[in-house]
């Protein structure tokens, strides 16, 4: 379950600056580049994106998500994916990868909510490495540049 969750937010949020939808060519740009960052406006200690429908066709990813070392505090991440009503609950640390491997369908769309163990604001930074190479997660774990910051 807890690779469903990532790799839907990989394909859906990769290589942008918020939380946008994306095109297919987007998603392969992300890939070849091994990742990239994604931001999550998080208000009062909680955040969310739903995407729209994003035709997936049936691609295989394996990667890595990591939230930004600097950031303070544990993350409750929660993930519905509406095309195969599939929930997910994760727990992450700043600076700790969580590795992923996920076989898609044809189309997917996902609803996920962030909470963050202080009340504050802040922005989620999130980097997500791509492969599809299942021998390259590693590899694609650490971020290849800072974030999008300022």
């Amino acid at each position: 379950m807890r690779h469903l969750f990532i790799s839907l937010t990989a394909i859906l949020l990769i290589a942008t600056d918020s939380a946008e939808a994306q095109s297919l060519t987007d998603v392969t740009s992300s890939i070849r580049d091994g990742g990239g960052w994604v931001a999550i406006a998080i208000e009062g200690g909680e955040g969310s994106y739903s995407s729209p429908r994003l035709p997936t066709l049936n691609l295989k990813l394996n990667g890595c998500v990591t939230i930004w070392d600097e950031l303070s505090g544990s993350w409750e991440i929660e993930a519905t994916e509406t095309v195969s009503s599939t929930k997910l609950l994760l727990s992450a640390e700043p600076g700790v990868g969580v590795s992923f491997t996920h076989q898609f369908g044809v189309q997917s769309q996902v609803d996920v909510s962030f909470r963050w163990s202080e009340p504050g604001d802040t922005t989620l930074l999130l980097w997500v490495g791509l492969t599809i190479n299942p021998d390259g997660v590693d590899e694609v774990c650490e971020p290849r540049r800072e974030p999008p910051i300022g």
